[in-house]
């Protein structure tokens, strides 16, 4: 079994370094596409034995996705930014992690991705399931200017154990973040006014406004999001994130966090989101009783869908309950 190492580069080489030494020695091959660095980037990878091929940026991530996919020869494919690297020494696990996949006919491998602040100290801002890890096969390509998709998309995926593999993320760290939330945004709205598949990027163009602080369009395209079917999180966190800034829209955020506590009823924060809905009415019984089912949904959370419910989140939580359970005596 053959295995190939792909990514699409530019202006990257430490990112880079890094990434490769997380697990190259581990593939059968490195294929690289460059898209016009000016620093060492090509260096780096020539130094790992890559496959180095050159394509002209053209504002669509899926175009050079694409032509390292054409020269990849694996029978699986690893395709990583470079700014993701295998974590605490788990690259070492990626064959045994494939075989595993092979043996159990899966066509792709969901692997946890953390976000890394690298500015606050490798503070982890989150985490989330990607599709890094797949069987490759003619017609497999990537659709979409930005956030691209891998097309066909894949029936038979295996979501790996965290302690099998992990990714660290270190390309959204808050001196980064607003640059590429506009960037983003150019990207989305070039597609948006061409695509036949609008409500694939709503998700992203609320993530996007957000992050540039326009909330009344983050808002706008997390409701097209929920709307459009979307069984992702990210839109109801998004619009509870904008609606907790207006507390005259007190009553809508109340109504939108009971729709996510019962879609998401495992996930606490949609319970804690609620109790503090509650507390803003001065409703501190129902406050304690939801706050106290958001530490327990935290304490007994075994579910995929990663959560932003952290233990610095619990320890407030447990405060706020101290203070209301005070307010009611």
């Amino acid at each position: 079994m053959k295995i190939s190492a792909c990514y699409i580069v530019k202006n990257c080489a430490a990112d880079l370094e890094r990434s490769l030494k997380s697990f190259a020695e581990f593939v059968d091959e490195i294929v690289v596409v460059d898209t016009g660095s000016a620093d060492s980037t090509v260096a780096v990878a020539e130094s790992f034995g890559a496959k180095i091929f050159h394509d002209e940026w053209r504002e669509d991530f899926s175009a050079p996705r694409n032509l390292a996919l054409s020269r990849a020869t694996g029978n699986w494919i690893i395709f990583l930014d470079a700014d993701e690297f295998f974590a605490n020494g788990t690259g070492r696990n990626l064959r045994f992690a494939i075989e595993r996949a092979e043996e159990f006919r899966q066509q792709g491998m969901l692997v946890q991705l953390v976000n890394v602040d690298a500015d606050a100290g490798d503070k982890i801002l989150g985490a989330d399931y990607v599709l890094r890890i797949f069987k490759n096969h003619r017609g497999l390509h990537y659709f979409g200017k930005i956030h691209e998709e891998l097309r066909p998309a894949l029936t038979e995926v295996t979501f790996v154990p965290p302690q099998l593999l992990t990714i660290f993320h270190t390309g959204y760290s808050a001196g980064i973040n607003r640059a590429k939330a506009e960037r983003n945004l150019k990207m989305l709205l070039a597609e948006l006014a061409e695509t036949p598949e609008p409500e694939r990027i709503y998700g992203y163009l609320a993530e996007s406004y957000e992050g540039l602080g326009d909330f009344e369009n983050a808002e706008k395209f997390a409701r097209l999001d929920i709307g459009a079917g979307s069984k992702s999180t990210r839109s109801y966190r998004i619009i509870l994130d904008v609606l907790s800034n207006f507390p005259d829209r007190l009553s809508d955020r109340e109504t939108f966090a009971k729709i996510a506590v019962k879609k998401f009823p495992a996930l606490p924060e949609f319970s804690a989101e609620l109790a503090e809905c509650y507390a803003a009415r001065e409703n501190f019984r129902d406050a304690v009783a939801e706050m106290t089912a958001a530490l327990a949904k935290f304490k007994n959370y075994r579910g995929l869908e990663p959560t932003t419910f952290s233990a610095e989140t619990a320890a407030f939580a447990a405060r706020r309950i101290k203070i209301w359970k005070a307010t009611t005596n």
